[in-house]
């Protein structure tokens, strides 16, 4: 290009740019002049006074040195300490000239250093709170805005979660079901406040009451699958409009708010669940010691009996049940029972048939059908009407060696008796239904002698049905097979001989159902030490050792 073509070009572009401002609009005149005059007085102004300040300190230094004075060093100190000050009067009048250049929205901000930073700090921010509060700093910096706001749309109406630059609490809300709110899902675009697009056009009086209150742009902070909130920005201290350069950083910034604020979400959600669990485990644990000591603590003394009982649940808390009663008769109560479920609800019902059994136990009924059906009516009561329990009930009469039996839907016992060397096995099967089903029920009772050496196994489901890790059940079979091998021991040294074979069945594998276990063997004579107390089933397993 020539020489005089681009002298000519460079004095007539200042007549351009006034032609494309006043002629068609291209920015506002009053700002124009308002910004150019304000930054050419204020940048100007600097360099004046620095110059005044220069010129002082050069004609104090001159004055000092034409003095009358004799001392070189003195006036070698001057002149160095007059080229300091220059110095620093030139370095802060430039960081004054750059303080001035952001102050009157000489705009020059990097995107990719904006990028750069947020990144690094949003990653290491999982509160979402201090999220959106460095976000909305960084932005208002950045971009010079005077108002700006974080709102979440969690809850109905969106709930605001940072502000700066109002004087008082603003009210930003928006409802989730507004049209804007619903654009905002929908396209993940911005929202200007002068747009007047259709699909805007049925909440513009909701947009105008939102610039009335300091926003211009609704720009909306998106998860992968979900709206989770909105910036809205206000005014720019330029009053300059937001330009295209503006949304493209808003958007690249509002991604990676987004992505943060889900992640920052689900860290909260998943703290909130840990505490959650936390405080059920303790209570699962306060459930379990409360169980525990539903269970018989110390065993009646009972003549020629020799008897103890075991339950391990699967989880925290079972639903399985076994007890003995000392009877008004001087004889013993016996009970085991199965109820449908697991965990708390379980367990809950297995204290309601505890407590419905000692009460009809109590009383002292000779027959035993009767307590049985009010049992069943007690418990249909006060369970649901899916609930229900297999259950056992029988009673032990020391003086005849008789044992009264009502069996209401349980796996049948097994009496061991003695013929010879070996042992015969028969099954304690006769009653009637579960209990809890139905309100009415009716049951039939059967009595068996119990002679010495005769050995009595209750048990629930838990313990036939234990599996390996093929999947196949530990069964009755094997049961019976470790009563025999061990029907000369003492009743706790049974049961731990059966749980034993039980956990060596299923090598490890993970416990299904409650196991609970109730052994007793009659003796030719009575044996203080063996029972009146229980015994714990590692203090079993460790006694017979």
């Amino acid at each position: 290009m020539l020489p005089g073509l681009r002298i000519f070009l460079f004095f007539l572009f200042p007549f351009v740019l006034a032609y494309v401002i006043l002629v068609h609009r291209a920015m506002d005149v009053r700002i124009v002049l308002r910004q150019g005059l304000q930054y050419a007085l204020a940048k100007n102004g600097v360099r004046f006074i620095q110059l005044l300040i220069t010129i002082a300190i050069f004609f104090a230094a001159v004055i000092l040195v034409a003095g009358n004075s004799s001392n070189r060093v003195r006036e070698l100190a001057v002149i160095v300490v007059g080229l300091a000050l220059v110095w620093a009067i030139g370095q802060g009048s430039d960081q004054l000239r750059r303080w001035i250049d952001k102050r009157f929205f000489r705009e020059s901000y990097s995107a990719e250093l904006v990028l750069s930073e947020l990144s690094d700090q949003v990653r290491i921010i999982v509160e979402p709170k201090s999220l959106l509060q460095t976000v909305v700093d960084r932005i208002s910096e950045t971009l010079h805005i005077q108002k700006a706001a974080a709102l979440l749309v969690r809850g109905n109406p969106s709930r605001l979660a940072y502000f700066r630059g109002y004087s008082t609490l603003p009210d930003l809300s928006v409802s989730p079901q507004s049209a804007m709110v619903r654009k905002l899902e929908r396209k993940r675009e911005p929202i200007r406040g002068d747009s007047h697009d259709r699909e805007t056009s049925v909440s513009q009086g909701e947009l105008r009451e939102l610039i009335q209150r300091g926003a211009e742009v609704l720009h909306p902070l998106s998860g992968r699958e979900r709206l989770l909130g909105f910036l809205s920005l206000g005014a720019k201290r330029s009053e300059e409009p937001f330009t295209n350069n503006d949304l493209r950083l808003l958007k690249s910034v509002a991604v990676q708010t987004g992505l943060a604020l889900e992640n920052a979400q689900l860290m909260a959600a998943i703290t909130e669940e840990v505490a959650l669990r936390e405080r059920l485990n303790r209570e699962v644990e306060i459930a379990r010691e409360v169980q525990e000591r539903l269970f018989p603590q110390r065993l009646p003394l009972i003549e020629d009996l020799d008897y103890s009982g075991s339950c391990r649940p699967a989880l925290g808390v079972g639903g399985d049940y076994y007890d003995f009663l000392a009877l008004p008769s001087g004889g013993l109560g016996v009970a085991i029972g199965d109820v449908s479920g697991k965990g708390i609800s379980a367990a809950l019902l297995m204290a309601s048939l505890e407590a419905s059994l000692r009460a009809e136990a109590a009383r002292a009924p000779e027959h035993l059908p009767d307590l049985v059906s009010n049992v069943n009516r007690l418990v249909y009561e006060a369970s649901s009407s899916d609930r229900y329990a297999t259950f056992f009930y029988g009673q032990y009469a020391p003086a005849r060696k008789e044992f009264a039996y009502v069996n209401a839907g349980h796996n049948p016992p097994m009496l061991f008796r003695r013929r010879g060397t070996d042992l015969d096995v028969s099954r304690l099967a006769i009653g009637g239904t579960v209990i809890g089903l139905l309100e009415a029920a009716s049951y039939q009772q059967e009595v068996v002698s119990l002679e010495p050496g005769d050995i009595l196994v209750a048990f629930t489901d838990g313990i036939t049905e234990a599996m390996d890790p093929a999947e196949a059940e530990f069964g009755e079979e094997q049961l019976i097979n470790t009563v025999k091998a061990y029907a000369d021991l003492r009743s706790t040294e049974i049961l731990a001989r059966i749980m034993q074979a039980a956990d060596a069945f299923t090598s490890g594998a993970k416990q299904h159902d409650d196991m609970t276990l109730i052994v007793m063997v009659a003796v030719r004579r009575t044996n203080a030490a063996d029972g009146c107390h229980q015994l714990s089933v590692d203090e079993q397993l460790g006694s017979s050792a």
